[in-house]
């Protein structure tokens, strides 16, 4: 299980006019969410810091979400949004960076069902639609290297999220149960999941006949994995990758 740390280490700098908005940024480091702690405790908070510091093992909250944090560079944003740093992401290798990042996207998930909030393109920022800079540079080299692409991947995977649970805590506890059963997904992705053999949890043979709504199906129920993973691994198996992401989200947007 993910361990959450809270460490307030900034009050004063005044209430959030608003939660409008989440933004992603990747922290262009090495260090750990905990190691983060005592570097921000005396640093000069105007040269940045943002609300959480997530990696696969950590998620550490060093301000309070009702506040505001000085991650985007841009006041206007700051005042309006909550800010995420996936840690370590000059050190760690792919598979571990978007572990890393799939944490991050929990918590923001959490946060946003949290302030009632939908999860779509308007809701989820990234660093560099507010100022020039390369943030989330990591990100956009794994998925797809665009504003656009980034932005369609994590609003993807976080209603992905939304369906296993409102909070971090839950959503991992579904994700480790040995099958996602369709008891653990609210009524629509439900529906979904019986639109094709129900109960069926098993990974489609290609040599079979399968619609893509199935395989659409299997990808919903984490099946074929996450991101660049699963790309691999649908077109390794000689699927059409975008059609099948195509259904996906339109599936989970009905």
């Amino acid at each position: 299980m993910v361990e959450k740390i809270n460490e307030t280490l900034m009050e004063n700098s005044g209430r959030l006019v608003g939660v409008d908005f989440v933004v992603i940024h990747n922290d262009a480091g090495s260090m750990t969410p905990e190691q983060y702690i005592e570097w921000l405790r005396y640093r000069e908070k105007s040269l940045g810091i943002a609300h959480y510091y997530c990696n696969r093992n950590t998620i550490v909250r060093v301000v309070d979400t009702y506040n505001i944090a000085y991650h985007t560079g841009d006041w206007w944003s700051n005042i309006r949004s909550i800010g995420y740093e996936v840690c370590e992401s000059m050190k760690v290798s792919d598979e571990e960076f978007l572990e890393n990042e799939d944490i991050t996207l929990m918590q923001a998930t959490e946060d946003l069902l949290y302030y009632g909030l939908p999860i779509t393109t308007d809701t989820v920022r990234l660093h560099h639609e507010f100022v020039p800079t390369s943030c989330p540079h990591r990100s956009l080299a794994l998925h797809g290297g665009t504003t656009e692409s980034v932005k369609n991947y994590f609003v993807i995977r976080m209603n992905e999220l939304a369906q296993l649970g409102s909070t971090v805590e839950e959503m991992l506890e579904t994700i480790s149960q040995p099958k996602v059963a369709t008891e653990a997904v609210d009524e629509n992705l439900q529906e979904i999941v019986q639109s094709t053999d129900e109960g069926d949890t098993e990974l489609t043979d290609n040599n079979s006949t399968t619609s893509n709504e199935s395989l659409a199906k299997e990808v919903i129920l984490g099946l074929w994995g996450n991101g660049a993973e699963r790309k691999h691994r649908l077109e390794e198996a000689g699927y059409d990758y975008d059609a099948i992401q195509e259904i996906v989200n339109k599936k989970l947007n009905e």
